[in-house]
């Protein structure tokens, strides 16, 4: 199951410039081993992040209403990956570090609980049962009767 597809990442940063991102070589002809590297890396990214809550990877066909978000958001982290490693380019637009930051910080937010997926259903959880407190106490090594006289 995946966010994003390289034909997506392809569509966002156009054919040109795709080629000139993947291309290790000479910067001029698109590498789909190398965009699929970009791709896997950035959804490695958001499991990271969204395994702190949810089952990893989310099930886009279970929940459709999360598509839409989860691909934005990933595409974000493919594109400043892209730009970061390819050897053509000096620096990543501002542009792209602040929408990269932004997305970081929403995976975080996801992460933490401050922010849970907008699913008609949630989605299937990490845990077993609720993080609430629990107690267990140890059988007593000595008794009162046992203590008795000494």
């Amino acid at each position: 199951m995946s966010y994003i597809t390289t034909a997506q990442l392809e569509a966002r940063l156009g054919a040109t410039l795709y080629a000139r991102l993947t291309d290790r070589v000479n910067g001029a002809t698109a590498d789909a081993a190398v965009g699929q590297q970009i791709v896997d890396e950035a959804e490695a990214v958001a499991d990271g992040y969204l395994a702190a809550r949810y089952a990893t990877p989310i099930d886009l066909v279970a929940h459709p209403e999360l598509g839409t978000m989860l691909t934005a958001r990933v595409l974000d982290v493919a594109e400043w990956l892209a730009w970061k490693s390819s050897p053509f380019v000096s620096d990543v637009p501002e542009r792209l570090r602040a929408l990269h930051e932004e997305s970081l910080r929403w995976f975080e937010m996801v992460a933490d609980g401050r922010l849970s997926l907008p699913a008609a259903a949630p989605p299937a959880s990490r845990r077993a049962r609720d993080d609430g407190p629990h107690y267990r106490a140890q059988p007593r090594r000595f008794t009162a009767e046992e203590l008795e006289g000494l």
